[in-house]
């Protein structure tokens, strides 16, 4: 449980932010409607690149944690 506890703390050191826009569309949570988050980098591996130890060559994608409930919306 470790892992997760370091996560869950590393999340709350940067304020969460209300000003996302998406395609010229302010982002509110799908769940509750919020429109804070904290805001996150995700790797987007795959198997073939993995394979290969090219891991780092794979695409990233923008991850949006809600600061009311906690919902992930993932943006490439």
């Amino acid at each position: 449980m470790g892992f997760f506890n370091n996560f869950s703390k590393s999340n709350k050191e940067k304020e969460p932010s209300p000003y996302f826009v998406v395609m010229g569309f302010p982002v509110k949570c799908s769940h509750c409607g919020s429109n804070e988050f904290y805001e996150r980098e995700a790797q987007l591996n795959t198997a073939g690149m993995t394979f290969l130890n090219l891991d780092w060559a794979n695409d990233s994608a923008r991850v949006l944690v809600c600061k009311s409930c906690g919902k992930l919306e993932w943006f490439q």
